[in-house]
């Protein structure tokens, strides 16, 4: 019960922050459209049809096309799942909890586009089509894509310990703390996937995901977390 009265309050306190740091916490689609691309694209596809890179490169993943009935559609619902993960039982317990990831104004707006994508296809695709390209490849850019897309096998600090880690074997996601690989054959792997050069067929290919900069960011990244 102490657990669940923070929670109320840090979901209260989360927006009274962004307000005093001259922030506009108000959540809007525009923001979920940008929290679904990086956040939840990867198994649930970019239109949600469960179309994303897990699913179609691992086998007997579960089916994560949010067009399915068995889907909830009603808000408080979509919020829980978002929150807490599928550790209530609402959908396959793959699915990530994004309560700690996430900002209350990600999660509302989150829940608010997800709702769309499912009343209104067309729309929800018209915002996604608009989020803007990175002007600069940077580090921080980088770390963005880095925990959207990477995370869930690498693992928070790409020590190759993510969730996928306990599902994925021989090989096992690689520890990019101790890769030296130079930056040419990390922008192959990272376009190409591992089989594109003749690695694990487990690592996805980015090329049609992440745009140039994208990739030129994580590059960045990925050379600052090196042991």
């Amino acid at each position: 019960m102490k657990f669940l009265r923070l929670g109320c309050w840090l979901f209260v306190a989360w927006p009274m922050a962004l307000f005093a740091n001259g922030e506009d916490p108000t959540p809007n689609l525009n923001k979920g459209a940008e929290v679904y691309y990086q956040r939840c694209s990867l198994c649930h596809g970019s239109a949600g049809m469960g179309d994303g890179l897990l699913p179609i490169k691992l086998k007997n993943y579960p089916n994560t096309n949010l067009m399915k009935p068995k889907y909830p559609t009603d808000r408080e619902t979509v919020h829980k799942i978002i929150v807490y993960g599928g550790s209530l039982g609402y959908t396959s317990n793959l699915m990530p909890p994004m309560g700690n990831d996430l900002t209350w104004t990600q999660i509302e707006s989150v829940v608010n586009f997800v709702l769309l994508l499912r009343q209104d296809q067309a729309k929800a695709n018209a915002l996604l089509a608009k989020l803007p390209d990175m002007k600069k490849a940077t580090k921080k850019v980088g770390q963005e894509v880095f925990s959207s897309r990477c995370q869930l096998c690498h693992g928070k600090y790409g020590e190759g310990d993510g969730r996928m880690a306990k599902v994925i074997k021989n090989p096992p996601p690689a520890d990019l703390t101790a890769s030296r690989v130079p930056d040419d054959y990390l922008r192959l792997i990272i376009t190409k996937g591992g089989q594109g050069v003749g690695r694990s067929g487990q690592m996805p290919p980015w090329g049609d995901q992440l745009n140039g900069l994208e990739i030129e960011s994580v590059i960045l990244y990925l050379q600052s977390i090196r042991d």
